[in-house]
């Protein structure tokens, strides 16, 4: 979706836009704003991510599979922005489904290095009731932000939309029938906001690029589902000068532990 240049100008989605949005991630698992954010502060995050990137790898093995990497992101200037945890496209989607309870317990990124492969098609979230087959509605969005153009060459998300969010089968069950399914690339410019049910079958593609492909990832959820990471790390002083939205979505967090020293 693009979105007009008067919800851009006034940082406010049209009534009508929310609940086209609503409805992309409840029925075909995810919904994109192209282009969101302005391109000088895209340029700023990769600058940033970059450095601290490079120097996570240079002491990291490989984590994602051959030349992939997850990485935590820190919880600093310009990675913390209110454009990044309260994007005010994106705090709508979370009232409307999760609810303003919601907390964001998962703040990292997922970049392949040029020579990577495809990763196994998963779900990011495990089955709340796995003895049924019962439909539960979503308990976990993925807000991804695209640091660089996602390009057909260089490992764009590949997902598996119109009701993989749905079930979650056991990942051999899943391998078996990703390939006999409709499934796409999800190609989107720097500075984009993709916002998936947490269950939505996708994979990491082969990055055969020259340059990494960094994306950011959040994960926005009820306060009662954890996701297995440790918790975000966020110096006291830090905290205490996030927005009121900010610190109910974080405070869950690891604020002023030895987490938030690390």
């Amino acid at each position: 979706m693009k979105l007009t240049p008067t919800e851009l100008d006034t940082q406010t989605l049209a009534p009508e836009t929310l609940t086209e949005a609503v409805r992309e991630i409840e029925v075909n698992g995810y919904v994109l704003f192209e282009g969101v954010l302005p391109a000088d502060f895209v340029q700023e995050l990769h600058t940033a991510f970059m450095n601290v990137f490079n120097a996570y790898i240079a002491k990291t093995d490989t984590n994602r599979g051959s030349n992939r990497y997850q990485m935590h992101v820190p919880f600093t200037a310009p990675f913390n922005d209110p454009r990044i945890i309260t994007n005010p496209f994106v705090m709508p989607l979370i009232d409307a489904i999760i609810g303003k309870d919601a907390i964001c317990n998962y703040f990292a990124s997922d970049t392949p290095l040029p020579g990577s492969d495809y990763q196994g098609v998963h779900s990011d979230m495990t089955p709340l009731f796995p003895e049924t087959d019962t439909i539960v509605p979503p308990y976990a969005l993925v807000l991804n932000i695209p640091l660089v153009d996602f390009r057909e060459d260089n490992g764009p998300l590949e997902i598996w939309p119109g009701g993989t969010h749905l079930r979650t089968p056991p990942s051999e069950q899943i391998q078996k029938l990703a390939p006999l399914m409709a499934h796409q690339n999800v190609l989107m410019p720097a500075g984009s906001l993709l916002v998936r049910d947490g269950r939505m079958w996708h994979r990491g593609t082969p990055n055969r690029s020259d340059a990494a492909r960094p994306n950011m990832a959040l994960i926005y959820a009820y306060h009662w589902f954890g996701i297995g990471y440790p918790r975000i790390g966020i110096p006291q002083n830090t905290y205490d000068g996030l927005s009121d939205r900010a610190k109910h979505l974080f405070r869950l967090e690891d604020i002023g532990g030895v987490l938030a020293h690390s």
